[in-house]
């Protein structure tokens, strides 16, 4: 009769054993009962060991060539977000602006008695006036009343001075804008490969900050999506090292895991959709994972021809990337090529010099911009002199005193409670650049009606509100398709980096960010008030 042995096959408790701790636990002390178990399992019939440890393969470099308005603004040598970010005066800092509107006051002979106060630099005395590009911050106030280099070169024509007077201060050629105003993002491109090549790296609303691969998309008539690389480039050879990262599984030979380690405990990184595989990372093939040194140079779409890896077998493997998707695929390239931009890793940020909240009222349909910061200062209400109050009072002021049972007097008010830098933006159609209609949020002014005459209230004063169109300032518009329901909240601050050859680049960047609590005011219409005015009112 035959004898079964499946006890040696498999572990089984102990049923005998009263100490249910013990059996669920299942410790082991005997090492050959590992090597059964791998034997069992087939671990030990060399299928599918073999380790790379070899990698050739020729890293192809296709440059990122500067914008054709900008040629000094090279994306190899430029940190990408100063380029993108980047406005016409944005060299004209405090001090230039001083120091060039001083030279060319002295050659030009210029009197400050007698030429435009906008030419000349201002103290910020509160409340902070509509030219806010002209106030001096601390301690450049002490400078008040000189020459402003910058709008003494803006308006250089009007003037007469021409391009000579100027000649020898190092001033730039000024930067393209990219900014947006209806949109709100910044849009652009920067031509791909030689000259002969007709693709552009295109920045389809990029809404400012940090650039990265995903940022842009290649356009161009081509119908191959490989980017021409550059020729007689050199064949590299470089060696695979294991994938290690915190809380990686242990190598699974003859090594016990860390108890402590909870793979779930891991939350992914929004803004990394790589960390949402890591689970699956670790599933599959746990350690199994390789990576190599690609030698690579910024500004330049990388492209990986024809890799190859030896493993300790000496058999050579030709890599290629999964057909079914991709993680690092930028649209209109081939599968193999990665985009490289050279960006501002460690700025240093300033902060906030403008605040503005944008949020949507669906009951009337209006957009409201609220300014809460402009020029670095938080905005207050504006104070209104005694001459000023005497010359349009309010229409009803409130009294509490008087008799018990005194007579009253009630005005009607078209409307109170106006909150200054609250500026309205109502929906139109207005015709596009191709003649079609389309919607738009137009800017409005408010009026406070709560006076004898009507008053306009402020203006805005941001950047962000305003618009040009040829240098001439016009009505600002919003796509309301920019602004979602909760409304958002719109920042610049100045960030100072570095270029490649070490020259300091400073440029104003954009933030938005969702708004977490929707605008509130106590603005009325139509109000019946106690009023205590003496004067007839007309």
């Amino acid at each position: 009769m035959a004898q079964r042995y499946d006890l040696y096959r498999r572990l089984e408790p102990d049923p005998r054993a009263r100490t249910f701790a013990a059996g669920f636990a299942a410790t082991l002390h005997d090492p050959l009962w590992f090597l059964a178990r791998q034997w069992q399992l087939g671990e030990h019939q060399g299928e599918n060991a073999t380790t790379p440890v070899l990698v050739n393969l020729t890293a192809a470099h296709t440059p990122i060539r500067p914008e054709p308005a900008s040629p000094d603004r090279d994306p190899a040598s430029v940190p990408a977000e100063s380029i993108i970010e980047g406005e016409p005066d944005e060299w004209w800092t405090t001090g230039r602006r001083i120091r060039v509107g001083a030279v060319v006051a002295a050659q030009q002979d210029l009197d400050p008695a007698t030429v435009d106060p906008k030419y000349l630099l201002a103290s910020p005395p509160p409340p902070y006036s509509a030219n806010t590009d002209r106030q001096l911050p601390p301690p450049y106030e002490r400078l008040a009343g000189g020459f402003d280099g910058y709008a003494l070169w803006r308006d250089r024509a009007e003037l007469g001075m021409g391009d000579t007077a100027f000649t020898g201060l190092g001033i730039p050629t000024p930067s393209t804008n990219y900014w947006q105003s209806d949109e709100l993002v910044y849009e652009t491109g920067f031509p791909l490969g030689n000259s002969s090549s007709d693709r552009i790296l295109q920045l389809p609303r990029h809404r400012g900050g940090r650039v990265d691969w995903f940022s842009a998309d290649a356009e161009g008539t081509q119908t191959s999506a490989v980017v021409p690389p550059e020729p007689e480039e050199p064949s590299i050879t470089c060696y695979p090292t294991s994938l290690q990262y915190p809380g990686a599984p242990r190598a699974r030979w003859w090594e016990i895991e860390d108890a402590a380690v909870d793979i779930g405990g891991y939350p992914p990184d929004t803004s990394h959709f790589a960390t949402t595989l890591l689970i699956d990372l670790i599933a599959s093939h746990s350690d199994d994972w390789f990576m190599f040194p690609v030698p690579a140079r910024v500004g330049h779409v990388v492209t990986l021809l024809r890799p190859t890896v030896i493993d300790s077998f000496g058999q050579p493997h030709d890599l290629a990337p999964p057909k079914s998707w991709s993680l690092f695929r930028t649209t209109g390239l081939d599968d193999h090529s990665l985009v490289m931009w050279l960006r501002a890793l460690t700025p240093i940020e300033g902060p906030a010099i403008e605040d503005v909240l944008l949020g949507l009222d669906e009951y009337s349909n209006i957009l409201w911009a609220i300014e809460r910061k402009v020029s670095g200062h938080t905005l207050a209400p504006p104070e209104r002199t005694r001459e000023q109050e005497a010359l349009n009072p309010t229409l009803a002021l409130p009294d509490r005193g008087g008799a018990p049972g005194g007579r009253q007097r009630f005005a009607y008010v078209p409307g109170r409670d106006l909150a200054p830098y609250w500026h309205p933006y109502q929906v139109e159609d207005l015709p596009g650049p191709d003649g079609v209609p389309r919607r738009r949020f137009v800017q409005r002014r408010l009026a406070d009606l709560a006076r004898t005459q009507p008053e306009l209230m402020p203006a805005p004063t941001t950047e962000l509100l305003r618009a040009q169109v040829a240098g001439t300032e016009t009505i600002h518009q919003i796509a309301p398709s920019t602004v979602p329901s909760i409304g958002m909240v719109f920042e610049r601050r100045y960030v100072l980096a570095r270029d490649v050859t070490g020259q300091p680049l400073l440029w104003r960047e954009h933030r938005r960010a969702p708004s977490l609590h929707p605008p509130g005011t106590t603005m009325r219409f139509d109000v019946l008030a106690e009023d205590t005015h003496t004067q007839p009112i007309r």
